[in-house]
């Protein structure tokens, strides 16, 4: 079939299926469609493939299945999921979790792994990431890598160590899963002079003294400070900073 510019209408809805790896159905979304079609008349057309695959308008197709309303749309061939994740993400903004779960429909082993993580560990994606990634941390550069499918997985028992110790930490401390906390703690985890088992000791008998800071290196200098306290000066160890600048 050859490409059309032409609007085709149906009622349908059975004749169109949606592209693996998209994004999954956000019901919410879905019911707020269907009440501003209802309201307003709207008639946005989708875009489907030659063969029916939804490429754009998979949220607006099942909000006219509700409104019980023939859906308009538009064949256009050569599309992949490249394409709609782009259209998409000038449309309804895509969300970590939707990229993650593209992926993981897909059949990509590094991000299903990366979902059980977050699943099983019940930490937030990024710091997930950061914990999976062998570098400890994540930037613009990973960010953009993970959106375009190209996160690996470089130490898998590192980054469970990492989430046991966050998750004793949070019986001790509310804030264990606040971005820089957790941004702090595994660049103290990546310092040689840092012991985990002198600072557990120090925590439990200064819990008081980690408190809520604004930025990752602040909190930096907390944890340091709780690690040195009571602690022989010859003993001391001074934890390096991030270099907001690399």
């Amino acid at each position: 079939m050859t490409e059309h510019k032409k609007i085709y209408e149906t009622s349908d809805y059975k004749m169109f299926k949606y592209l693996k790896g998209n994004r999954a159905i956000h019901e919410p979304w879905v019911r707020k469609l269907a009440e501003l079609i209802k309201e307003n008349d709207l008639q946005i057309p989708i875009i489907v493939d030659d063969k029916m695959i939804v490429q754009d308008g998979q949220h607006r197709l099942e909000a006219y299945k509700i409104v019980g309303l023939p859906v308009k749309y538009i064949i256009k061939n050569k599309w992949g999921l490249d394409e709609v994740r782009a259209i998409n993400q000038n449309s309804k903004k895509w969300t970590l979790t939707d990229y993650m779960m593209s992926f993981v429909k897909l059949g990509n082993k590094d991000y299903q792994l990366l979902e059980w993580f977050v699943k099983t560990y019940e930490m937030p994606i990024l710091a997930s990431v950061a914990m999976l990634n062998g570098k400890g941390f994540v930037d613009s550069k990973t960010i953009k890598g993970y959106k375009e499918g190209e996160f690996k997985i470089s130490d898998l028992e590192w980054g469970k160590t990492q989430a046991r110790r966050l998750a004793w930490i949070g019986e001790f401390f509310q804030y264990y899963k606040k971005r820089q906390f957790i941004a702090a703690m595994l660049s103290v985890f990546k310092d040689k002079t840092f012991k985990w088992e002198i600072f557990k000791k120090r925590l439990q008998g200064n819990s008081s003294k980690l408190k809520n800071q604004g930025s990752r290196n602040d909190f930096i200098v907390n944890i340091e400070r709780i690690y040195n306290h009571g602690t022989n000066p010859k003993n001391k160890i001074r934890l390096e900073l991030y270099d907001y600048k690399r």
